[in-house]
């Protein structure tokens, strides 16, 4: 009964990381390649519309990303990083107790 208890909650919790997290750097990803695009898009307007080229390089200068409390952007990495360190403390703390 113990066993299964541990097992669901570890479930219910490394769901409830990932859902946060999978889409937030999804959303990064795209964002980062959507601006990528309107980086190339001044370019390919003639030279009459630089009301619109202006507008675009405004909106290309801020910087909107999903972060940690600004100090790192939610990426794959981090996902792959926070799986590493949980499953590495779970070990840690599986053996805690035996002897060998």
């Amino acid at each position: 009964m113990h066993f299964l208890f541990l097992t669901s909650s570890i479930c219910f919790y490394l769901s409830n990381q990932l859902l946060v997290m999978i889409p937030a750097a999804e959303t990064n990803e795209a964002a980062s390649k959507t601006a990528n695009f309107v980086q190339c898009l001044p370019y390919k307007f003639p030279s009459l519309h630089e009301e619109i080229k202006f507008l675009l390089k405004k909106n290309i200068i801020q910087d909107n990303r999903l972060t940690l409390w600004n100090m790192y952007v939610l990426d794959r990495s981090l996902i792959v990083t926070s799986l590493g360190s949980l499953l590495s403390y779970g070990v840690l703390i599986g053996t805690l107790g035996t002897e060998s």
